[in-house]
């Protein structure tokens, strides 16, 4: 298959795999195998107030294979002392930098990240790429070394180059749906979930149906309603940038349409909703998607994810009883209102907290609020 070919492919699966349509790992070997690299990794983030990296999901793969092991690996070993995680807050949007270069020589030789993680894993020659987002969250993509024998070459870079904003669009779409948990759900399954805004248009970009959530929001009109059937902002730059996106959502010509995100500013919230514009394909055996041509996800960056005890425990390797008391500190809980919560005595707390310390190589609370929010929303969910 020719190159532009295998792309449209890769694109049009990667659109199918953002609502759960398609298998995402089967998507990441295809993506692996089009740039030529023998592993990738998407990670969607955000920096919080005290400047400590949140995780919202991450996920890795290595030839056709999610590596989830890789993925613990990382995020109980190495992630919290990586060198190169405060060298990546500076990157501009579609930059791309070498992962050898974000490490300094003393490190390549002493970093344990560095000689265990990334040569050992054969991911030291490869790249980092971040892309911003509209809300202040953004994608970390890292790719694996070449798998080309001359190493990386122009047609590899601008393969990635050409995947980047297709890939952000992606993270973004699916890290809405898992957090609604509609991944996989049916157009019409959609519309009953309650965590999430959906609106459907047709091929005109004419509003075909709406969840409950989503209608509440149009009918309010604050920032964003429907007028004469359609989607418009209040705002008149807003209103531009929406009806841009949707016309890139749904080309006249039916090539495959284009995602993209906007804030549409509120008067009655400080915090601005956020509208993921997704064009979509047949889902599976669902006839209604004949008529539908894109999704607009309505996004409130308000509701935020729960740390999840059950992953804590997973991921840093301790027990259940450790996880939740971890993560009572983590989120401001005092030593007594966890005992009073859990029913049991301060100094069961305390001797939880001393374990906890000790598997985790920790002195401080503060130590334990950076490992723990780190990973706050980070599920299993992702798939």
């Amino acid at each position: 298959m020719a190159t532009g070919e295998k792309f449209e492919r890769v694109l049009a699966n990667l659109y199918r795999a953002a609502v759960g349509d398609v298998e995402w790992v089967s998507v990441a070997a295809s993506i692996n195998d089009l740039i030529g690299t023998n592993g990738h990794s998407v990670t969607f983030a955000e920096v919080g107030p005290r400047g400590e990296p949140r995780i919202h999901f991450s996920r890795f793969f290595v030839g056709a294979e999610h590596r989830d092991d890789l993925q613990q690996l990382y995020y109980r070993d190495y992630f919290w002392r990586d060198e190169a995680i405060p060298r990546l807050y500076g990157l501009g949007d579609g930059e791309m930098v070498q992962k050898s270069d974000l490490y300094t020589d003393r490190e390549k030789k002493k970093s344990a990240t560095y000689n265990e993680f990334r040569v050992g894993m054969e991911t030291q020659n490869g790249f980092f790429m971040g892309l911003h987002g509209p809300d202040g969250q953004g994608i970390v993509l890292s790719f694996g070394n070449s798998t080309e024998r001359t190493g990386w070459g122009h047609d590899q870079i601008q393969a990635i180059k050409s995947l980047a904003p297709h890939m952000r669009h992606f993270a973004r779409v699916r890290h809405a749906m898992a957090d609604a948990e509609a991944l996989s759900a049916s157009l019409g399954e959609l519309l009953e979930t309650r965590r999430l805004g959906i609106v459907q248009l047709d091929r005109t970009g004419r509003v075909k149906e709406a969840n409950d959530r989503a209608r509440n929001i149009l009918l309010k009109r604050d920032g964003v309603g429907e007028r004469g059937g359609v989607l418009a902002a209040g705002h008149p730059a807003e209103n531009a940038e929406l009806r841009s996106l949707l016309a890139r959502a749904l080309p006249a010509d039916g090539a495959q349409g284009l995602g993209g995100s906007m804030k549409i500013t509120r008067r009655k919230a400080r915090a601005p909703l956020v509208l993921e514009v997704h064009p979509i394909q047949r889902m599976g055996a669902d006839h209604h998607a004949s008529q539908l041509a894109a999704l607009v996800l309505i996004v409130d960056p308000v509701a935020r994810p729960r740390v999840d005890a059950d992953l804590v425990a997973e991921v840093l390797g301790l027990t259940a009883a450790e996880s939740l008391v971890a993560v009572a500190l983590a989120t401001g809980e005092t030593v007594a209102g966890i005992a009073h919560a859990q029913g049991c005595a301060e100094s069961t707390v305390r001797t939880h907290v001393k374990r906890i310390y000790r598997k985790l190589g920790i002195r401080k609370q503060t130590e334990l609020l950076q490992r723990i929010m780190s990973l706050e929303g980070l599920r299993k969910s992702f798939g």
